[in-house]
C-alpha cells in the first residue's frame, strides 16, 4: 500500500480543458429489447438509492507514471482502503435513452468494520466479504447532473464542473494530511467531471470516464504518508523557512509525513490543467468500473467513519 496518497492525488486530479475528452466505449446491444430502450433494461425508480462502489480504475494520464499509479490503486480498491462512491440521488425515466436525466452525488466513502486501515480476508475470501456496510463521507461529496451522452442509450455524462474533495480512510485516520485545506486532510480536485456507461440492467458502471485538475496552490498544502496506517498526525510545530515544503509537512503534520509538492517536483511534471478561475495544476484522467453495493449493505447515513446509522 505503500505510496497510496500518490495513486490518490493522480487519480482524481484529471481536468485539463485544453485536451479532447476520448471516445466513449461502444455498447453493446442486448438481443431483447429492455423496458426504457433497445439497449438497457433500466428504471428509474429501481436506480434511485443505489450506490455504486469503484472496482478498477485505469490511468492514462499522466502515462508516464500510468502502470504505477493503476498497481497501487487498484490494489487498494481490492483492499478496501480506497471507497470512492457514486449515489444515484435520483433518476428521470427517458424515451430515446434509459434515463432523461440522471442525479449523482459522487465522493469518498468509508466502511464499516471501520478498522483495520486495510483488510485482511482469509483464503477463499475477498475483503468486501468482510464488509458489513459502506457510507459517504460527511461533508467531502458533490452532487452531478447528467444526461445522455451523444445518443447513447446507456451513457451519460455530467453537464456541469463540480468540485470533489478527496479523501482516504475514515476522517480520524486519513491518508493525507492538508490541515490548511479548505476541507482538512483531503486533496481537492476542481474542474471535475465524470461520464458513466451503464451495462444493461444498470447493476454496473463498465468503462466510466473521470477528470479533474489539482492546482499548484493546493499542491504544496498535501503531505503524503509513505506507510500507510502509520502516520499519526502530530505536528511538531517547528517552522521552517518560507517555501520550504518538507519543513511545512513537518511542522503540520509530522516527521513521518512528506510534501507532495516536493514528490512531484523530483518527478519533473509540469502543470498540465486549467480550471475554470485560471488556475494551472496537474491533471489525470482515467477510466473506471464500479458494481452496485448491495442493498443491505448501503448505509445512507453520512458520517465521518461510517459507524452512525
Amino acid at each position: 500500500m505503500r505510496c497510496s496518497i500518490l495513486l490518490t492525488v493522480w487519480l482524481l486530479c484529471a481536468g485539463c480543458t485544453t485536451i479532447e475528452e476520448p471516445p466513449c466505449p461502444p455498447i453493446e446491444i442486448p438481443v431483447e429489447e429492455g423496458e426504457c430502450s433497445p439497449y438497457c433494461k433500466c428504471d428509474a425508480d429501481e436506480i434511485t438509492g443505489r450506490a455504486f462502489r469503484m472496482t478498477r480504475l485505469e490511468i492514462d494520464e499522466p502515462e508516464d507514471f500510468a502502470i504505477l499509479l493503476n498497481n497501487i490503486w487498484n490494489t487498494d480498491m481490492k483492499n478496501n482502503t480506497l471507497n470512492v462512491l457514486f449515489y444515484v440521488d435520483s433518476a428521470v425515466q427517458g424515451t430515446s435513452a434509459a434515463f432523461n436525466r440522471i442525479s449523482i452525488i459522487a465522493g469518498p466513502g468509508w466502511r464499516e468494520p471501520r478498522d483495520p486501515l486495510a483488510l485482511q480476508p482469509a483464503e477463499g475470501q475477498v475483503s468486501s466479504d468482510l464488509v458489513d456496510s459502506y457510507c459517504m463521507l460527511e461533508g467531502l461529496s458533490a452532487p452531478f447532473e447528467l444526461k445522455p451522452y451523444h445518443g447513447n442509450q446507456c451513457v451519460f455524462k455530467s453537464e456541469d464542473t463540480s468540485m470533489l474533495f478527496f479523501h482516504t480512510g475514515p476522517k480520524d485516520n486519513p491518508v493525507v494530511c492538508s490541515p490548511e485545506g479548505e476541507r482538512p486532510n483531503t486533496i481537492p480536485i476542481k474542474t471535475m467531471r465524470t461520464r458513466l456507461s451503464f451495462n444493461q440492467d444498470c447493476t454496473a458502471i463498465e468503462d466510466g470516464y473521470l477528470e479533474g485538475c489539482i492546482t499548484l496552490d493546493d499542491e504544496d498544502k498535501i503531505c503524503m504518508c509513505l506507510n500507510t496506517g502509520n502516520c499519526p498526525i502530530e505536528p511538531t510545530g517547528e517552522e521552517g523557512e518560507e517555501g520550504d515544503l518538507t519543513a511545512y509537512c513537518h511542522d503540520q503534520c509530522g516527521t513521518k509525513w512528506l510534501s507532495f509538492g516536493v514528490a512531484v517536483a523530483a518527478m519533473d511534471l509540469l502543470p498540465s490543467c486549467i480550471t475554470e478561475d485560471g488556475e494551472q495544476g496537474y491533471r489525470l484522467q482515467g477510466f473506471f468500473d464500479a458494481v452496485a453495493v448491495e442493498d443491505e449493505k448501503l448505509n445512507p447515513v453520512s458520517s465521518s467513519d461510517c459507524t452512525q446509522h
